[in-house]
């Protein structure tokens, strides 16, 4: 035994008297450690080497340990990093599954019309069509009525007990653009049915554009029209209206609509089968419920020979809302409640008296 044993012998004895619980420290601890530092234990076999050879030992284990050290921290940081791209891929794919599985929903228009920009209110004014189409999902009945002359007296309620005509109409929508429709009047026991699309714009936009397509059908007996031969497409007229609406700040709506009417069947030496039309309609909201409105319409001078009619058609209004309500009410000189008749071939005046009270009553669900 080389003379420097009993020398690390003492060195450790001494050791163990100094720190009495290194030796028995908690194994946890003590695994914990191990990265850190170089914890020398009293062995049997530590004293069959002599001080060179346990120095190089030592400094082989300290070399083999910090290389374990080394090699687990770059494992770890590889593992790290793999993982954390694998969580960055999982996190793309999960992103775009759900953008596959959840599309973005379209907005929806169907809010109470007491909240409804002043474009949206309605989708007539007083007799004519405005820019406005029915939300996506919903449906409208309408019930409209012209009473007689308001000249007529106060024998007669100022018109209210002689009925001009009166209209049921029923309109649907297809999407947030497309509405269709179809509706009974009683003058000319008329049945009309229409297209309308918004080209251009939304309900919440401050300019639209809409195509309206309207077909009418004179249901009277063939008797009552004294033409022979009679064709049942005698009955038919059709009318084709672009409409198009600004809104002015928050309240003020202008719409315009050029229109062009045609007849199957007219008096070939006085009037056209194709008659165009300017129609025009204003708004203007009071509040949320409430607003006053006016229309009217009127044949171009020098277009056609011969017009069916020289005086303007034109109307007064008054509209108060619900969230599922429209109630208009109106003066106008216009009889009929159908685009053919109130744009082109009704008699109308100017002089107030010749004015009708009407309504009109729209129910949205």
């Amino acid at each position: 035994m080389t003379p420097i044993n009993p020398l690390l012998r003492l060195f450790m004895g001494l050791m163990n008297l100094i720190y009495p619980n290194h030796s028995t420290s908690n194994p946890a601890n003590q695994s914990t450690n191990t990265s850190d530092s170089i914890v020398l234990v009293e062995s049997p076999i530590l004293s069959n080497y002599n001080s060179k050879d346990s120095i190089a030992n030592a400094h082989e284990y300290s070399d083999s340990s910090l290389k374990t050290v080394s090699n687990s921290i770059e494992s770890s940081n590889s593992d790290g990093n793999s993982s954390s791209n694998t969580s960055h891929k999982m996190d793309s794919k999960i992103h775009l599954t759900e953008q596959v599985s959840n599309p973005p929903k379209k907005k929806n228009y169907d809010i109470p019309l007491t909240d409804a920009s002043a474009q949206a209110k309605s989708m007539r004014l007083i007799t004519g069509h405005t820019t406005e189409t029915l939300p996506r999902g919903t449906f409208e009945l309408t019930i409209q009525h012209r009473f007689g002359e308001i000249g007529s007296g106060a024998e007669n309620l100022y018109g209210i007990d002689n009925l001009n005509s009166m209209r049921i109409g029923f309109d649907f929508a297809l999407g947030n653009r497309v509405t269709l429709g179809l509706g009974r009047s009683s003058m000319k026991a008329t049945y009309n049915s229409y297209f309308k699309w918004r080209v251009i714009g939304n309900p919440e936009s401050k300019f639209n554009l809409t195509y309206l397509a309207d077909a009418s059908l004179d249901g009277r007996p063939s008797s009552s029209w004294g033409v022979s031969p009679f064709f049942y497409s005698h009955r038919l007229a059709y009318t084709h209206q672009l409409i198009a609406s600004m809104q002015l700040g928050e309240k003020l709506v202008i719409g315009v609509a050029p229109s062009i009417v045609h007849f199957n069947l007219v008096d070939l030496t006085n009037y056209s089968n194709d008659i165009p039309v300017i129609h025009g309609y204003l708004r203007r909201s009071v509040g949320k419920k409430m607003a006053f409105t006016a229309e009217g319409s009127f044949i171009p001078n020098g277009i056609i020979s011969n017009p069916t009619k020289t005086q303007p058609t034109a109307g007064f209004g008054f509209e108060y809302y619900t969230p599922r309500h429209a109630f208009q009410i109106s003066l106008t000189n216009s009889r009929s409640l159908n685009e053919p008749y109130f744009l082109v071939t009704d008699e109308t005046k100017s002089s107030i008296s010749n004015f009708c009270l009407g309504f009109n009553l729209v129910r949205r669900w």
